[in-house]
């Protein structure tokens, strides 16, 4: 059992405030993900808990004076969907940028179509900058990807203005763009990047104002002190908290939180709260943490993170985020045979250090989630887990590749005789595999990137994520874009790489508490298991699988209190 000491203060907490009168459920199709019960169309709840599962007369029988809720007898019950893979504060940031991106977003408040070529985004960035009133308000605008837009330096940004300060943040997050006036804004100069190797060094080019992956790091806690400051990241985080409830979310987990007490009470402050329609949990970034401080002092400051939640906030015990190499929508992934233009990738964490911090946190018993891209960034993971388990083996350590980009079929035979488990984004297969099979990578490497179909079929364990916002936080999204893999081409990318909606659902809500370790608590209607459900529209099992991200999200269940749409 990985039940963590704090499920019983949130269940002391929830006797205290929780509805006690027991309830039934009733819906069209009931999907539980429990074997036990694969005909039921009803299940019973007490305060925050599942109390029972089966045929509604059943139940009846069993508790004749329950009360029944009809409210969702004409719809589809599914286990509460979990986006265990999140950014909060990226994701407000994006929230209070104005979106110029690859893809169509609407988030509350706003709504913007996708634009694939330069004179697009070049022609609605100038707008954007017209529109946004005093030239003293900085322009963030987020979405820009090079290989869709065309290169983007600091001079193209000055001839869209030199009075207002104008910062671009890349659609990986993991690149930022500033004009003349906004080095300026942020007071940002080579003292700032004076400490970098000559290898990070390359990263912060003060003459283009960009700046990408360590070199970027450098830099941002003066741009983060702006774009972060109190009364922004809360409008942020409360419009954030609004889009994740409409897309069915019940639980999100944040893998990678960065190391910062102020900016966590930020977010504890929005998320925290009873009323918030959804539990959070934290992992800490051992790669912020290294910013700070040397590698004996990790295990320390880990656990302090344990401290750093409140309310509806926790931070899971014994689980860190890890980096391999870097954005996949950069391009820094690390690849056994390199692009096709020559370019190198990224490593975010150098490789004695990551061996290093690796070891450390595996002999200290923890899950280990690691964020990776590359097929070459893969065979790092991987070799640094067999020597980690020949010199200490350990049983459901439950490693845990993060995005899973592109990797090669030689290793998947590999990763099951590890142990390992796949968390992967599939919704890069959406937007990438198109241009990625022109331009950088190549058309056979690109048609398997997040090979899905080959894991599973080695019975390795996959949850599905968005990285948001490196996709839209909407688990209808992701279990699109894993089932069908149609790109920007309207072409299968890979056919043989899809899953079965069966297998997608279960990525977003069994499998995702599994890769959290939550799944005695989450992630299946089961007795005993938090009363956490989403209410569909239509079946997502039985619907042409076309159609699965234009199934309506009618509500959730949060521990028992109901959330409608």
């Amino acid at each position: 059992m990985r039940i963590s000491y704090f499920f019983i203060v949130l269940a002391l907490t929830h006797s205290i405030i929780a509805d006690t009168t027991k309830k039934i459920f009733l819906a069209k199709d009931l999907i539980t993900l429990d074997s036990r019960f694969s005909g039921a169309n009803a299940f019973a709840i007490q305060d925050s808990k599942i109390l029972a599962v089966g045929n509604l007369k059943v139940l009846l029988d069993k508790y004749p004076d329950i009360a029944i809720d009809r409210s969702f007898q004409n719809d589809v019950i599914v286990p509460g969907f979990i986006e265990h893979h999140i950014h909060p504060l990226l994701a407000a940031i994006t929230m209070n940028s104005s979106i110029v991106a690859i893809d169509d977003w609407a988030i509350p408040g706003q709504s913007s179509k996708g634009v694939r070529e330069r004179k697009g985004y070049l022609d609605r960035l100038i707008e954007t900058e017209r529109l946004n009133g005093d030239i003293k308000n900085p322009l963030i605008s987020w979405g820009f990807h090079h290989y869709f837009h065309g290169e983007l330096d600091r001079d193209d940004l000055d001839l869209i203005s030199k009075e207002r300060p104008i910062l671009i943040i890349h659609r990986s997050f993991h690149e930022f763009i500033l004009n003349t006036k906004a080095l300026e804004f942020f007071n940002i100069n080579e003292k700032d990047i004076a400490h970098l190797n000559a290898y990070d060094k390359k990263l912060a080019n003060l003459e283009k104002g960009h700046f990408s992956e360590r070199g970027l790091i450098a830099v941002m806690p003066k741009i983060m002190a702006y774009l972060a400051s109190p009364e922004r990241i809360i409008k942020g985080l409360q419009t954030t908290e609004d889009y994740v409830q409409q897309n069915g979310i019940t639980l999100i987990g944040n893998p990678g939180a960065m190391y910062d007490p102020k900016i966590q009470k930020v977010k504890n402050y929005v998320f925290g709260d009873i009323d918030t329609p959804f539990r959070s949990f934290y992992i800490p970034s051992a790669l912020y943490m290294l910013e700070n401080m040397e590698i004996e002092d990790l295990l320390h400051e880990t656990k302090k993170h344990l401290s750093w939640g409140a309310g509806k906030v926790q931070f899971l015990p014994k689980h860190i985020k890890l980096f391999s190499d870097g954005a996949m929508y950069s391009q820094n992934m690390v690849l056994r045979d390199g692009y096709l233009d020559g370019h190198q990738g990224v490593w975010l964490m150098e490789g004695d250090v990551f061996k290093k911090t690796f070891q450390l946190y595996w002999d200290a018993g923890y899950q280990i989630h690691v964020h990776q891209n590359g097929d070459e960034g893969l065979d790092r993971i991987l070799d640094v887990l067999d020597d980690n388990m020949k010199r200490n083996p350990r049983i459901d350590h439950r490693t845990t590749i993060v995005h899973f980009g592109y990797s090669a079929k030689d290793q998947i035979e590999k990763m099951k005789a590890l142990g390992v488990i796949v968390s992967a984004n599939p919704y890069y297969v959406s937007v990438l595999s198109d241009l990625y099979s022109r331009k950088g990578v190549g058309f056979e490497r690109s048609q398997q990137m997040v090979r899905l179909g080959d894991v599973a079929a080695a019975n390795i364990p996959i949850s599905l994520h968005s990285d948001m916002p490196m996709a839209p936080a909407s688990p209808l999204v992701l279990m699109h874009s894993a089932v069908n893999r149609v790109n920007y081409a309207g072409k299968v990318a890979g056919p043989n790489q899809r899953i079965s909606a069966l297998m997608a659902l279960k990525g977003v809500t069994l499998n995702s508490a599994y890769t959290m370790g939550l799944e005695d608590d989450y992630g299946s209607i089961s007795p005993g298991k938090y009363a956490n459900f989403t209410i569909l529209s239509h079946n997502p099992l039985t619907i042409d699988p076309l159609l699965i991200k234009n199934i309506k999200i009618k509500g959730t269940s949060v521990e028992g209190k109901l959330f409608k749409n």
